[in-house]
């Protein structure tokens, strides 16, 4: 049996690049931009996986494509890239939940649940895998199986046909998921609602005092996507204050858990949804009184397109007293 010594060195030289210089140099960038960070673990287990990728590819190479061996290898190779894709990402980090990866910038976190997109990169791998598999039996044995839906076909052209519609099913999700992301907004209003309640008791007497707040935000998505399952959550901290005494620093002194909206449709804009905030009753009457400058930490989760999203943000802003 001939053997491609150039064409295997060729691909092993390709390979070596998409299989490890390319994420490596992603990861680099990724952290000297404080985007991502990804483990020392996470690293030397993508060079180890790359370079066995690099192996079975160089061996598939190897044999003409027309022979039972060459087959058998891209069998292999291919459910090794399967494996591949899915560990990249499914994530197999300790402790973290399969296919979670976090994004972190200045005043943003986000943590994107990937699963599906692994799945979906995995059943690929596999409908590919089949038909190489079908290939070397019917060339080791000279014989093709076939199907009939009206009209006869290769076994392995059909499995052939699924992982290309399949491919194509992929690359227009990545391709709708890229165009939804950049028509997504979500706007929160920069001034908010007052409800102070003085309990019947005016001025000076304010110990029965409560006070909430209302936020309100848009929600712009232009995107092919429904947005579902949406909880938020608003907590409230103090950053400094005119009156530490009354009004402590880098103190929580309100919060709104679980304020959920079910869908966002596609192509709309729902503009002002409101979310409630209570003050924490023990520092109702510091707040009246005290200007304060007042971290807001909100925390949102979705699914998106079959992307499980928690996104946690922080937003400041100056609080003038009620009663002075």
């Amino acid at each position: 049996m001939k053997v491609q010594i150039g064409k295997m060195i060729l691909y092993g030289v390709l390979t070596t690049v998409f299989y490890i210089a390319v994420p490596l140099i992603l990861f680099e960038i990724l952290g000297t931009l404080n985007i991502m960070t990804f483990s020392q673990a996470f690293r030397i287990s993508i060079i180890i996986i790359g370079i066995m990728g690099v192996v079975i590819s160089m061996l598939r190479h190897l044999f003409p494509t027309d022979t039972s061996a060459n087959r058998l290898v891209a069998f292999g190779a291919t459910v090794y890239s399967g494996i591949y894709l899915f560990y990249m990402f499914g994530g197999f980090t300790p402790g973290v939940s399969l296919g979670t990866y976090a994004i972190t910038l200045p005043t943003i976190q986000v943590l994107l649940g990937l699963q599906l997109i692994a799945w979906l990169l995995l059943a690929s791998s596999g409908i590919r895998a089949l038909q190489y598999l079908i290939e070397a039996i019917e060339i080791g044995k000279k014989k093709e199986y076939s199907v009939t839906v009206r009209r006869k076909f290769k076994l392995s052209m059909v499995f052939k046909a699924l992982g290309t519609v399949m491919g194509l099913v992929i690359a227009g999700y990545f391709g709708s998921l890229v165009y939804s992301g950049v028509n997504l907004g979500f706007d929160i209003h920069d001034t908010f609602g007052v409800d102070y309640d003085d309990g019947g008791t005016p001025f000076p007497l304010i110990s029965d005092d409560t006070i909430n707040l209302t936020m309100s935000f848009d929600v712009s998505n232009k995107g092919l996507y429904a947005i579902y399952g949406v909880i938020i959550a608003v907590r409230i901290y103090t950053v400094s204050t005119a009156n530490p005494v009354d009004l402590p620093e880098n103190t929580k002194i309100g919060e709104s858990l679980n304020n959920f909206y079910s869908t966002f449709h596609a192509f709309t804009v729902t503009p002002d949804n409101n979310i409630t905030v209570i003050i924490d009753p023990t520092y109702a009457e510091g707040f009246i009184t005290t200007d304060a400058v007042l971290e807001f930490q909100i925390s949102f989760s979705t699914l998106y397109a079959g992307i499980l999203v928690n996104l946690n943000t922080s937003i400041q802003t100056p609080w003038t007293a009620i009663i002075i």
